[in-house]
């Protein structure tokens, strides 16, 4: 064996722990946050409190997570990713498993808080590491392959929860999850090396690495830069991108109910395959990325026909299986879009700063979740049912044209420079 082949073989078997350890973690994270609702008319009964109650758990650890992501992301740009994301799934798990022990809703509640504040290290960690590590003619797929995980995690925890505490009850079922992390941090440490966000050393010449650590240290002093026009722009899309899914995830079900007069175990089955082809879209999706350059034209042609097909949707005329097909469609177009996204975030990011911006544009997601129930909630109480499909094709739309906006801008700065 040459010292060539040797060095492709390491560095091919370094990417595969990256990813899958990254993948690894971003799955508990995602599976973590929806643990508890499955449980929720055991925990109703258990502490004595009412369901409003029970989803302030659930708004506290997304408040937390959305106000603590930002400050995460310059301490992940500051002190490096690979420590921060270690004790971010430590808090997460250590959350999930206290959860399962204690007998007080009030230490229930300081138990989301601390899985909130965990979950805020994932997004800039994850992209800071898989930046760092991942080549970039391979970085669409390391990204679909991160974002899937996160939708498989959200898919099989309410599954998983049930089966568990079927079997062993609501607890027992809490602590073995939780202990799935920790199993997941074990890994992280013993493998810990190639966790580091710095970039390879093979890939750098002296020169480049010295303005690298002075880019760095500049742009995390440098707060300025998230109030620029392009990260304001991409925040935007990120909220809006937010409020389509959110809405669709959560509103989909009744507003087939009502428009087509279809039955309840009909409805949820067309949004099942709406998610369904949304994972599988992120994967295909990043094998788009990598071939091509026009990250733009992928956002332009996915959010459009995914618009399109919505609106059709609205519009009630359409037989259930055109219906279903319309809304595998708009979820296949959803999903295909994210890597590229990614990239083009990742793009307009300036050295050393990844952790910072991925995290400042991600918190969007977190106004988008506020927005999104509210919004679609009062359009169904104003009885515009068909309106669920249209806002939600119309904040593709608007989507879509922050992205392109913020692209133009990135563009103009580096001609610029």
């Amino acid at each position: 064996m040459t010292l060539a082949t040797a060095d492709r073989k390491r560095s091919l078997s370094d990417r595969t722990k990256v990813i899958g350890l990254v993948s690894s973690g971003h799955f508990f994270a995602h599976f973590y946050v929806i643990v508890l609702p499955p449980l929720f008319p055991l925990l109703q009964k258990e502490f004595g409190v009412s369901y409003s109650a029970l989803g302030l758990l659930l708004t506290v650890s997304s408040v937390t997570t959305g106000l603590i992501q930002v400050p995460v992301g310059f301490l992940v740009d500051r002190f490096g990713a690979r420590r921060l994301l270690m004790l971010g799934l430590l808090c997460m798990s250590a959350a999930v498993i206290l959860s399962g022990l204690t007998s007080s809703y009030y230490t229930l509640l300081a138990m989301m808080l601390l899985l909130g504040a965990g979950n805020s290290v994932f997004h800039p960690a994850d992209y800071a590491i898989l930046s760092a590590r991942v080549e970039h003619s391979l970085l669409g797929r390391a990204f679909s392959l991160h974002t899937f995980s996160g939708h498989l995690g959200w898919a099989i925890a309410p599954t998983v929860m049930i089966t568990l505490t079927a079997i062993w009850g609501w607890r027992p079922a809490l602590i073995a999850v939780g202990l799935g992390g920790l199993f997941v941090l074990g890994a992280m440490l013993l493998y810990g090396r190639v966790l580091d966000d710095s970039p390879a050393p093979k890939q750098e010449k002296p020169r480049e690495r010295e303005d690298e650590s002075k880019d760095k240290a500049s742009a995390a002093s440098n707060i300025g830069l998230l109030f620029t026009a392009p990260m304001l722009l991409l925040f935007c899309y990120m909220i809006m991108a937010s409020v389509a899914a959110i809405g669709l995830n959560s509103f989909t079900v009744v507003a087939l109910v009502d428009l087509y007069d279809t039955s309840l175990d009909s409805a949820n089955l067309v949004l099942t395959v709406f998610l369904s082809c949304s994972a599988g879209g992120v994967l295909l999706g990043g094998v788009i990325a990598d071939r091509t350059k026009r990250h733009d034209l992928v956002l332009i042609a996915g959010f459009c026909i995914a618009a399109v097909a919505l609106v059709l949707v609205g519009s009630s005329w359409l037989p259930l299986m055109a219906v279903t097909l319309s809304i595998a469609l708009a979820g296949l177009m959803n999903g295909a879009i994210r890597p590229s996204r990614d990239i083009m975030v990742r793009s307009a990011a300036p050295a050393g700063s990844v952790g910072k911006v991925f995290g400042f544009v991600t918190s969007g997601m977190n106004v988008g979740g506020a927005i999104a129930p509210l919004l679609f909630g009062w359009i169904l109480d104003q009885g515009q049912t068909p309106w669920i499909f249209y806002a939600a094709a119309g904040a593709m739309i608007l989507a879509l044209g922050a992205a392109l906006m913020a692209r133009s801008k990135t563009l103009n700065t580096v001609l610029s420079d």
